[in-house]
């Protein structure tokens, strides 16, 4: 039994929740102990802050939510005491300020602060209404009951079972270099051999978990000066760690049976290949030295040279210059990923042996931010709908005074602003579905409160239900990684029930209010959601199809940021999410499994152009071969056309209007034309890397060329105007 129990314990989920039901029961208890006036916001700040599982993000949140908790406090001071008279004006500035505020911590680098501001803003109005001149003291109160939540969950997070982020990141980064090497013992033979693509699909899906590694680094720099100090390097050292994996993407070309390279390239390939996996199991080690890291930095070098000697020894062979096109491009592909990946692993090393000698010192660079500065449009019009249901909310309270009070306005609030959190995919569909299930839920819990009324007053009783409940709230958050929408009613529900008075006869009409005020802010929510730009499955999906063809087409131009570049990364995960909530009759699983397909390939489009984007051209023109370049961007420009015809084509639900005849005859002439460029480059006596590179290069571009082929006979058997429509309430 003991080791059970300990099997039990060591559930990460498990501690989540015990963590979470003590934090909740120790800020409750304390606020009570101080005879603060609402104990209910502490225990609403434990729920809100114990999201964050890492002693550094509860540090960044707890600074934020303190700066946003005063802001909102006195905003809702201000406004309620000055405009509260002019039930227009104060409804139109409270509604815009918090609308404001959503869309905000939608796409911010401060979100909780947007968030506590909105929040607390909310909470001090819809109790200040009844008393206006006295708004200050809810603003005090807030306050205070916040600063205690804090330091609770602080002392918590921090001291029982605590998770630094630092020590994931190191213990993460050496997990993915474990994986990486197992792509690498795959794609390396997969010129020769051939192979199903697993480890090229694991590799393209890399990013995201670069994304998360980088979410560790902010986290970990507020937990440690040492790693603070060296932030510079572990970035990096993670940036290595994408390129490598977009380099294993690319390596899904075999070469030809009996073909000339099996013959003459094949041991050298495969040696560099395995030099290759054992420097990455020694970076993956916790045991790496900088000795054993100069061993695998040595035997790199040779497998390389051995390489780089053979090219030169079949550089005149009279049969080179004949070889199939397929064949020279599958090859350059092979060697050009790598090459680099072994520049790339060999720069990683250095990062590492600078680390002891602060390589890095005096060099002080912001890791780029990882969103973009403004909302996008989703985030936008979140913050349009919370506007209106937040307005139409205290129209109610304000004119009908119906019961429920100020949790009608909390609760507006919060199933608008944070459903757009809730993860899953759903989006809005259920919106109604939930109103009904949620209120029969409801009138059972309150039913059984009315029922256990003379127990609520037992303090033994009452942190029984916190802790139970904060325990529950805990574990599945932690499960779902976010918060759903029966997890946003369990937590307006527990701060309701913990806002009855047990000191005090409990009347059924303080239960009832409880039932109506979360009926309520539900309805209202669920219109709001359901009428104004619905966010629905099929609609999600289509808005991040269309999202990635617009970054791809940009990153042909122009650089890319980091916050597009994680975008690419994140959209087709997203999207996949999307397509699992398709439903009968409307979308058949035929046309399910040919949206991942189509998908699969657009994602495997973008990775050949995010690694080879204008490096073709910048090459070119060193060359300064102005025909070249001309034919080079050519071949872009079309391209760019199909990905907007797919763009356009998912943005209406119908057939993408490309032309793939023109794309067809450009891809030929562009295969004959590397087969010219690479045997004028051999005349010339060029440097075989040389060679490689710049064929490896126009291989990329020419294998983006053939995916959209294929993504336009794809399209054109998706029914889109079946499941397009908004066809489920």
């Amino acid at each position: 039994m003991p080791q059970a129990i300990r099997t039990v314990f060591r559930d990460p989920a498990i501690r989540y929740g015990i963590k979470f039901g003590l934090a909740g029961i120790l800020a409750v208890f304390i606020a009570l102990f101080l005879r603060l006036e609402e104990p209910t916001w502490a225990l609403f700040t434990v729920f809100v802050l114990m999201i964050a599982q890492y002693v550094g993000a509860i540090a960044e949140k707890s600074l934020f939510r303190i700066i946003g908790t005063v802001a909102g406090g006195l905003l809702g001071y201000f406004l309620t005491a000055s405009f509260e008279q002019n039930p227009v004006i104060f409804v139109i500035l409270v509604s815009l300020i918090v609308g404001a505020c959503t869309a905000m911590f939608g796409q911010s680098r401060y979100p909780y602060a947007f968030l506590l501001c909105a929040l607390t803003m909310v909470v001090v109005v819809g109790n200040g209404l009844g008393d206006p001149d006295n708004s200050w003291q809810y603003a005090l109160w807030r306050i205070e009951e916040v600063t205690l939540g804090i330091l609770v969950v602080m002392l918590v997070q921090s001291q029982i079972w605590p998770r630094f982020a630092r020590e994931e990141f190191l213990r993460n980064s050496r997990l993915a270099l474990a994986d990486l090497q197992d792509c690498l013992r795959e794609s390396s033979q997969a010129v020769f051999d051939g192979h199903p693509r697993a480890a090229a699909a694991k590799a393209a899906d890399f990013p995201a978990r670069i994304s998360a590694l980088r979410g560790l680094l902010d986290f970990g720099a507020r937990e440690s000066q040492y790693f603070r100090d060296r932030l510079p390097t572990y970035f990096e050292i993670t940036s290595c760690l994408s390129r490598v994996a977009a380099n294993l993407a690319t390596m899904t070309n075999p070469l030809p049976a009996g073909s000339y390279y099996h013959t003459h390239l094949r041991r050298e390939c495969l040696e560099l290949g395995r030099s290759l996996e054992a420097a990455l199991a020694d970076l993956a080690g916790s045991a790496s030295t900088q000795e054993s890291r100069a061993a695998r930095s040595e035997e790199m070098t040779a497998a390389h040279q051995r390489l780089e000697s053979r090219l030169l020894s079949v550089h005149d062979d009279p049969e080179l210059p004949d070889l199939a096109p397929e064949a020279i491009v599958a090859m350059s592909l092979h060697l050009l990923a790598l090459e680099e990946i072994r520049k790339t692993i060999a720069r990683m090393q250095i990062l590492l042996d600078s680390l002891p000698t602060g390589w890095m010192e005096g060099t002080r660079r912001e890791p780029h931010p990882f969103t973009s500065p403004i909302p996008p449009p989703f985030w936008i019009r979140s913050g349009v709908k919370t506007t209106i249901a937040v307005a139409a909310a205290l129209v109610l309270l304000n004119w009908l005074n119906p019961p429920g009070g100020a949790i009608l306005v909390l609760g507006a609030w919060v199933f608008t602003a944070l459903n757009a959190t809730s993860p899953g995919g759903r989006g809005d569909r259920r919106a109604f579905h939930y109103v009904i299930t949620s209120t029969l839920v409801l009138l059972v819990v309150c039913l059984i409160l009315i029922g256990i009324r003379p127990f609520l007053s037992s303090y033994a009783v009452m942190n029984t239900l916190i802790f139970s409940w904060s325990f529950l709230w805990g574990y599945l958050s932690f499960q779902t990684r976010g918060i759903t929408i029966p997890m946003q009613l369990a937590m307006l529900l527990i701060v309701s029930i913990l806002g009855l008075n047990g000191e005090e006869p409990i009347s059924v009409q303080a239960v009832a209010n409880i039932f109506f005020g979360l009926s309520f802010a539900m309805l209202l929510s669920a219109l709001v959601q359901r009428l104004l730009w619905p966010s629905l499955p099929q609609w999600e999906l289509r808005d991040r199809i269309v999202e990635l063809l617009r970054i791809l087409r940009q990153g042909m131009t122009a650089s890319l940021p980091l916050w597009e570049q994680v975008r690419i990364a994140l959209i087709p995960g997203e999207a996949a999410i999307r397509i699992n909530h398709l439903q009968l009759p409307f979308c058949t699983s035929e046309d399910r499994q040919n949206l991942r397909e189509y998908l699969g390939n657009l994602h495997q489009i973008s990775t050949h152009l995010l690694v080879s984007a204008g490096g073709l051209s910048t090459l070119t023109a060193k060359n300064e071969n102005p025909g070249d370049q001309t034919r080079i961007a050519e071949l872009e420009k079309e391209i760019r056309a199909h990905l907007q015809a797919h763009e356009i084509g998912m943005k209406t639900a119908t057939v993408p209007l490309a032309d793939c005849d023109r794309l067809s005859a450009l891809l030929t002439s562009w295969m004959e034309w590397i087969v010219a460029t690479r045997q004028r480059m051999l005349r010339e006596n060029c440097p075989s890397l040389d060679i490689l590179q710049y064929v490896g290069l126009a291989g990329r571009l020419a294998e983006s060329a053939r995916g959209l082929l294929h993504a336009k006979t794809q399209a054109d058997n998706l029914h889109l105007p079946n499941y397009m429509g908004d066809y489920v309430l």
